[in-house]
């Protein structure tokens, strides 16, 4: 059965940018031949950590979103510990109850716009209301 994930590993900043392509396409080759689905493959590129590792001050981050079964996962986390260039890596699994909840906070955030427009344009003709009440209030003054 398969389960989404989304993978992120740090990888040493010494090597250069083909080793880190050589090592995402491992991953993704590891990935389709299982006959899995990559959503989504996000670079972020040299980014300083949080805190030395392994004497290390930078890394390289990396990030995919795949669909793919359990067992392949555990592959994929066998060969990223064994590979000296992979810092540290974290495999996370999204459930559709993330999924409801993401479509829930856009719903929401929609609704809250659509509310802001309204308000903003009732605030905008009640101006208008005054201006008008206002301006009839100085022609009837001067008018007298």
């Amino acid at each position: 059965m398969t389960s989404r994930y989304e993978i992120g590993f740090i990888v040493t900043p010494e090597v250069n940018e083909e080793e880190v392509k050589k090592i995402i396409e491992s991953i993704t080759s590891t990935i389709t031949k299982a006959k899995g689905v990559i959503e989504n493959l996000d670079e972020w590129g040299r980014k300083k950590l949080a805190f030395p590792i392994q004497k290390n001050l930078e890394g390289y981050y990396v990030f995919v979103q795949t669909e793919v079964d359990g067992s392949v996962i555990a592959t994929l986390e066998r060969r990223m510990k064994q590979m000296e260039k992979v810092l540290r890596f974290i495999t996370l699994r999204l459930d559709d109850k993330l999924k409801k909840s993401n479509k829930l906070t856009k719903r929401w955030a929609k609704i809250d716009r659509i509310r802001k427009k309204t308000m903003d344009s009732s605030r905008s003709e009640e101006k208008e209301s005054e201006d008008f009440t206002e301006s009839e209030e100085e022609t009837d003054a001067t008018e007298k």
